[in-house]
């Protein structure tokens, strides 16, 4: 992988794609962190009639063709993915965290490959901290890439603005925002 892996799942992926587009496989940062998603999202968003009534935008050509570019890995590593996720299945049933298919292969892989795993999902991020693997909020990587220079602050506020809108709110914003960004959402 010619970059420093950053792994979004779904949400991630749907809170900020449209808003900051190119989005996946884009270096950014001097330590050339670029954004990927695994293989399943693609599979979550083709059988979601709720997420593509919901985001029709991911329909567009530009977003299935960006969606490609999934984080590669060997056949060593698919198949530890593969082994890792039977444990964290278990995991997540034992707490009853209702996790998805797609949420446990995001936690496996992250696991497997040790990067960070960007998601808004409560019961993901227990489970991914149960299986030590560093975690961000959507919150903490727009930080990231704003110190970086990737994009603007505006383009935050942008984002902000919409998921007010759209009632998306991830626990505790109001309070992470103010405290990465230095004043009310």
């Amino acid at each position: 992988m010619p970059y420093k892996a950053i792994l979004l799942d779904t949400c991630a992926y749907l809170r900020l794609a449209r808003s900051i587009h190119p989005l996946i496989g884009i270096p950014f940062g001097d330590e050339k962190n670029a954004l990927y998603l695994h293989k399943n999202i693609q599979r979550e968003l083709d059988r979601s009639a709720r997420l593509q009534n919901s985001f029709a935008w991911v329909e567009q050509e530009e977003y299935k063709k960006e969606r490609k570019k999934i984080i590669p890995l060997s056949q060593a590593q698919s198949a530890q993915i593969e082994l890792s996720y039977d444990y964290i299945w278990q995991y997540q049933k034992d707490f009853a965290y209702s996790l998805s298919r797609e949420d446990i292969y995001c936690i496996a892989t992250a696991q497997v490959l040790g990067v960070p795993l960007v998601s808004d999902d409560s019961n993901l991020l227990l489970t991914a901290k149960a299986f030590g693997i560093k975690t961000m909020m959507t919150l903490e990587l727009l930080k990231l890439m704003v110190d970086c220079d990737f994009i603007e602050r505006e383009e935050v506020e942008q984002i902000v603005d919409y998921l007010k809108y759209s009632n998306d709110f991830p626990p505790s914003f109001n309070k992470l925002y103010r405290t990465l960004f230095k004043n009310p959402p």
